[in-house]
């Protein structure tokens, strides 16, 4: 047997031996089949053009909301400083918040609703890919404001879930101090602490990644399967943030750095993030139970194929009808051609 049919026979027998490595290889094949990169590229480009819109109507409506809400704008500092870590701050080469900010108060009605439409293009082009993803079937599209409507509702739906998330990270991290020290564990609350917020942040981002797939691409998955995939989104997503001082340290050395400066470290890590929720609902998609619903659904469909039977062959040559089996033709026949014999030799006597 040839190497590489050896090797394709022991991963074969690997992938039935542990049902989460052959999890894996059908998220990576499932990947490449949808093409995800280029998903992926997509979703960057447009996330890129929303980029600034999004932040200046996130402040916008944190100032409308300030008064019921007075921590929100720390609260959105927080959630965009988690989502582009070592992009937004005030060192060099990074973006500052006061700059965001300011552009903000320049949004009147028009200017609102301006920012709002071209905020909303991140949204379609991720809808879109995770659609093609979860390979949902292409409903009808809804006319263009109905269409912007469901955008506007699924933007704000996120962008409430990322502040909550945030918020309550935030209050639980400040509430374990105390009491950790209350429970007599104050000299080791530093590496608990941190423990703690790490938890909290991939809980947060856990349900952020859920919600990415629900809103946006409602599949036909079933929960824990989508839970599955957003754990691992979130997963992924903590440990891109704890590299991410590594990896934007290396693009900003990078000659195309020093040209295009900021834009492009931007480019980059939206195009990290956005890999990353396309394998997150490739993982879903290919989860035992995703894939086990969909079986089912394939069988009350009716699509289960099985052996193909012609009836009307069937019903021509059944013995039941009077057909006669394909044993007993030879049998016939011989009979037949015995008789015309006899009747041949005896018309030649008779003639004699």
């Amino acid at each position: 047997m040839p190497l590489i049919d050896t090797v394709k026979q022991r991963i074969e027998d690997a992938r039935e031996r542990r049902p989460l490595l052959d999890h894996l290889v059908r998220t990576v094949q499932h990947f490449g089949d949808v093409n995800g990169s280029a998903l992926a590229a997509a979703v960057t480009y447009f996330a890129f053009l929303s980029f600034f819109p999004i932040i200046a109507l996130a402040f916008a409506v944190v100032g409308f909301v300030s008064g019921a809400y007075p921590n929100a704008e720390r609260d959105l500092e927080t959630a965009i400083g988690d989502v582009l870590p070592g992009i937004i701050g005030d060192g060099d080469g990074e973006l500052s918040l006061d700059s965001l900010q300011s552009s903000a108060s320049g949004i009147a009605t028009i200017g609102l609703l301006v920012a709002l439409y071209s905020g909303l293009g991140w949204l379609s082009g991720m809808r879109t890919a995770l659609i093609a993803v979860f390979e949902e079937p292409e409903k009808e599209q809804p006319s263009f404001f109905l269409g912007k409507l469901r955008d506007i509702i699924a933007l704000l739906t996120l962008g409430t879930v990322l502040l909550l998330s945030v918020a309550i990270s935030g209050v639980a991290t400040k509430l374990a101090t105390p009491i950790l020290e209350f429970l007599g564990l104050g000299l080791g609350v530093e590496p608990l602490v941190w423990v703690l917020g790490l938890a909290l942040g991939l809980a947060a981002s856990t349900v952020l990644f859920f919600a990415f797939f629900r809103v946006l691409a409602a599949p036909n998955v079933p929960p824990r399967a989508l839970w599955s995939g957003a754990l691992l989104g979130a997963l992924a997503f903590e440990v891109l943030k704890q590299l991410s001082t590594y990896l934007l340290a290396s693009t900003k050395d990078a000659p195309a750095a020093q040209a295009f400066g900021i834009a492009l470290i931007l480019v980059v890590w939206m195009n990290y993030f956005s890999r990353v929720v396309v394998l997150a609902a490739a993982w879903a998609h290919t989860s035992p139970a995703a894939r086990e619903q969909r079986e089912a659904d394939a069988w009350r469909a009716g699509d289960v194929e099985g052996p193909q039977i012609d009836l009307q062959q069937a019903v021509r040559h059944s013995p039941a009808l009077g057909a006669p089996e394909p044993s007993q033709r030879p049998v016939g026949a011989f009979a037949a051609g015995a008789a015309t014999m006899l009747a041949l030799v005896a018309v030649v006597r008779r003639r004699k």
